[in-house]
């Protein structure tokens, strides 16, 4: 039920990955975009930082917006979106992509080189 994000990555339906699914007696490649496709990504980074600490992380939300607060830390962690919005539809207000945290990209798209060593970390 929540309505922001923690992080953006890639979630288009117009640039998401091709998948070949099976199911159902037949099968065929499918565009898979939004949490479909994002949430499965980040829950991948968050189990490799899991399997360099040794042990489950529990909660990450902490740890994410204590890297964030640091500025070093942020800009190496995080690539900042700042442009774009999510208003689809011109008749429904949306929301301006801006420095830092904001309610469109979250603290914006994983550096995940290094951010999931900062996480196992954490």
């Amino acid at each position: 039920m929540r309505g922001i994000p923690e992080v953006a990555f890639q979630a288009s339906a117009r640039t998401a990955p091709l998948v070949y699914a099976t199911f159902g007696g037949g099968g065929g490649w499918f565009l898979v975009g939004g949490t479909s496709c994002s949430s499965p990504q980040f829950a991948r980074l968050v189990a490799i930082a899991e399997q360099i600490a040794g042990h489950g992380l529990g909660l990450i939300k902490p740890t994410l917006y204590k890297l964030a607060a640091s500025p070093s830390t942020y800009t190496s962690d995080f690539y900042d979106v700042t442009t774009g919005n999510n208003q689809a539809d011109p008749s429904i207000p949306g929301y301006p992509a801006t420095p830092g945290w904001d309610p469109v990209t979250g603290l914006g798209t994983p550096n995940a080189a290094n951010l999931v060593p900062a996480l196992a970390a954490g």
